[in-house]
Formats: C-alpha cells, structure tokens, sequence
C-alpha cells in the first residue's frame, strides 16, 4: 500500500504519510522496533518539510517514536520525545483531549524504565483518573495506563496494589479484548510477576506457564513480549530450585535477546545479571562474575549508576565478591550502591 500510494500520490500526500505510519506500528507490533523508528522518523521529517510540524497526525507519530525509542532501550530519548509530544498535544489538542492523556500514560513508562518509579507512578496515577473520566474505566486506553500503574506498583515492592490493579485488567481484558490479545497476555504475565516478586511461586509458574505457551503461538517464540515471559519463567525455576530448567531457559532468552534486541539493550544486560544469579547458586562462580562484570560494565555505561537494575548487579557482583573472599571488591562496590538495598527477581 504503501508503494502504491508512493507512486501515484507522491511522498509527500498525507495518505502516504498515513501509509507509513500504520507500517511503522505494525513493524512496532511484529517487534521490528528499528524498522518502525526509520519509518517514523522518516514522517515527522517530512511533516516538518511541509511545515506541520504540529499536525494532530505528526503529534501521533511523535507519541509513538518514543514508545520505540523505549523499546529500543533509548529511554533518555524515550523520555524526551514523549516529553515533546506531549507538551505539543497539550497545546494543540488541550490537557483533557484524550491523546493527551494516552501520551501522559507513555511519559509514565518512559520514566518507570530510566529508574524513576515515584515519578512514573505520579504520572501514570494522573493518566488513570483522566481517562477515566474521559473514556470510562473499561477502555482499552484506561486498562493500559492500569497496567503502566500496576507495574509501577509492583517495581516499588507495593505488591498489594499491584495485585488488585492487575487482576482488575485482566478480567476486563479478557471480557473486553479476549484471552488471546497481547494485551491480555501482557497483563496476566504483569500478574505472573507480581506473584514472583511477592514470593508466591507457584502460582506465577502457573499463570506464567500459560502466557508464554499462548504468546509463543499468537506473538512468536521471538518476540520481546514473549521473551519477557521467559525471563520471568526462568526466575520462577531459579526461586523454586529447578536451577538447570532455570539456567536452560535462561539461557535461551538470553541468546534470543541478543539477537533480538541487541547485546547492549538494557533487557539483555538485566538477563545476563539474572543468568549469572543462577550460576552462583550452582557454584560456578567463575563464569558467574564473568557474567557479572560484562552487564555491570555496560549498565553503568548504558543506564547509569543510580539506575535500580545495575545496583542489583553491583549488589550481586559484591556477594560475589564476598564469597570468593575478595573483601576490598566487594567493599568497593557496597560504597558504589550507597546502602540503598535492592529487591528484585532473580
């Protein structure tokens, strides 16, 4: 389609641009996030050729360049992009346009993932009341941004919270959008990791156990949806003591994130640390603190210090440290994290 609005219409038609615009999300949904950025990139230059820069549509195209900025692990980039959308769409479209308040949404999770929970969870707690109010409680747009609060929840260690906002989207969810939607799938395994954070095993094996079976047949075995499940399956195996089911699937998604995401994507770097936990618990240190130091290395680079997921691996590479009787690394690290103690899975 696209093509052929190029031929007859020329690059610069809108219902070109709409053509590449509706690519651009459906390489985002396929997980091709580099070939959606390209794309979406490529439309806001030419609106600004054409000098509407602050169309409604290139506003939209904006709101979504940062959701792959995020995808791509860009979240400084995510979160600045979203910014600018954001304050476009409030001036343009108005504060109480819903657009607006789905963009407030995204600037929620732009900032979940640079680390920056009270203000994510600030932003997303203010997403849910306006849509809501706009939309109603049972729109897709609402349960999203409950989804973005409820992850928030659970990334603060407020599980109660987390449990009750997930189990309310996942109802809706599969009333509203069905079992099989991947957004549906991304509930329940949002729900699956709360019941893994707050220690209930067992139950987030199940509830895991039957998103990534779901998610390998609707999304692929290799999409970042389905992967994520994996991760959070093989933390499940590691806490229950199955190491060698936790260390192969582990293993697998790491490899497939790699290929996937990329070696440096903050996500590959998070399953490195979480594979190298699990090879500490076997007693092979060695290749544990190789492991270690490669994510630690490139987390301090890519999300920095104070970020939450390169202090859980500086905390792991200190017990590390600590139990192959290396005191002043450990020590060395343990001034690095600052006493601020970090819980997460794996």
């Amino acid at each position: 389609m696209l093509l052929n609005k190029q031929r007859d219409l020329g690059d610069y038609h809108p219902e070109t641009l709409d053509a590449m615009k509706n690519l651009a999300w459906l390489h985002h949904a396929l997980g091709e996030f580099s070939s959606a950025r390209d794309l979406q990139v490529t439309v806001l230059e030419k609106y600004q050729i054409l000098g509407e820069g602050e169309h409604p549509s290139a506003l939209q195209v904006m709101e979504s360049l940062g959701v792959t900025h995020r995808a791509l692990g860009q979240y400084k980039e995510a979160q600045e992009m979203t910014e600018l959308a954001l304050e476009k769409q409030r001036k343009v479209l108005g504060e109480n346009h819903p657009k607006t308040a789905r963009t407030l949404s995204y600037l929620a999770i732009a900032y979940q993932y640079l680390g920056q929970l009270n203000k994510a969870q600030e932003l997303a707690m203010s997403a849910v009341e306006k849509q809501s109010q706009l939309l109603g409680e049972d729109h897709p747009d609402t349960l999203w941004s409950m989804h973005t609060l409820a992850a928030i929840h659970d990334e603060l260690g407020q599980f109660t919270e987390a449990d009750y906002q997930y189990h309310i989207v996942v109802d809706k969810s599969i009333s509203i959008l069905g079992e099989n939607h991947q957004r549906t799938l991304g509930a329940m395994e949002g729900l699956g990791s709360t019941c893994l954070a707050s220690g209930q095993f067992k139950k987030a094996e199940g509830l895991l156990t039957v998103v990534f079976d779901k998610q390998k047949r609707v999304l692929g075995e290799e999409h970042p949806d389905t992967l994520r499940t994996m991760v959070n399956l093989a933390s499940t195996y590691n806490y229950l003591g199955q190491l060698s089911v936790a260390e192969e699937l582990a293993t697998v998604a790491l490899e497939k994130y790699q290929k996937v995401l990329g070696e440096d994507h903050p996500e590959t770097l998070w399953i490195m640390s979480g594979l190298a936990s699990i090879f500490q618990q076997q007693g092979r240190l060695e290749r544990a603190e190789e492991l270690l130091i490669i994510a630690l290395e490139k987390q301090r680079k890519k999300i920095g210090d104070d970020h939450h997921h390169t202090r859980w691996t500086m905390e792991k590479l200190a017990n590390l440290y600590r139990r192959m009787g290396e005191l002043q690394a450990a020590q060395e690290l343990e001034r690095l994290i600052r006493g601020q103690a970090v819980k997460l899975t794996f």
